[in-house]
């Protein structure tokens, strides 16, 4: 009687326990960010980490924090310092995105210091990070996100932008190859240079 007694009072706990969690859970515990939430001239983020509680700038700011302490170390190696550099709520000429939708444009009024950068969305309590590594800028500076890799509501649907900031790396923008001449050409330039050595010689006797 008492072991019965015992297993149903152990089974009521474990039941709470369960009912407890979930319902404490936090709103993005199953959000996970995917590279085709965010994309730059066509170009898909590179990588992305997230949803993350808390705001990607708040007190400490968390989400430099993480960058600089390797967050895509995985992608752009160890050492690379990030700094922020805009923020879509603030006034600045660098940067804007459509707060207050769940989809929308993001634009860069011009190309960055370097090729290798973070886009962060907020949406009501969390944040992901989208990375950009090498991106070619001919590619162009308007881009499309969506914050259903960022915050969801009880019905699973995204959650409207609260702002977006913009971090960019130490890495410097390589500088663009050299062209390399065809054989085509190669062999019309030999062909021009060999007829003026024998032009010149003709000439001196």
């Amino acid at each position: 009687m008492k072991s019965k007694f015992f297993q149903i009072s152990a089974s009521v706990l474990l039941a709470t326990g369960i009912a407890g969690a979930v319902v404490n859970a936090p709103a993005n515990a199953a959000v996970l960010c995917s590279t085709s939430n965010v994309s730059l001239g066509g170009v898909n983020s590179t990588a992305c980490a997230g949803a993350f509680d808390g705001n990607d700038t708040g007190a400490g700011d968390p989400l430099k924090t993480k960058l600089n302490g390797g967050l895509f170390k995985d992608f752009v190696g160890t050492g690379v310092t990030w700094a922020q550099v805009a923020k879509s709520d603030e006034v600045n000429s660098l940067f804007d995105a459509a707060e207050g939708s769940t989809q929308g444009n993001w634009n860069l009024t011009k190309a960055l210091t370097s090729k290798t950068f973070v886009v962060s969305f907020k949406a009501s309590n969390s944040y992901s990070a989208y990375l950009f590594k090498d991106y070619d800028w001919s590619k162009g500076l308007t881009g499309i996100f969506n914050t259903i890799g960022v915050s969801v509501n009880g019905q699973g649907k995204a959650q409207a932008l609260s702002h977006a900031s913009l971090f960019v790396s130490d890495i410097k923008n390589a500088p663009d190859p050299q062209a390399v001449p065809e054989p085509a050409t190669l062999l019309g330039l030999g062909l021009v240079a060999s007829g003026m050595v024998i032009s010149r010689r003709r000439q001196s006797r």
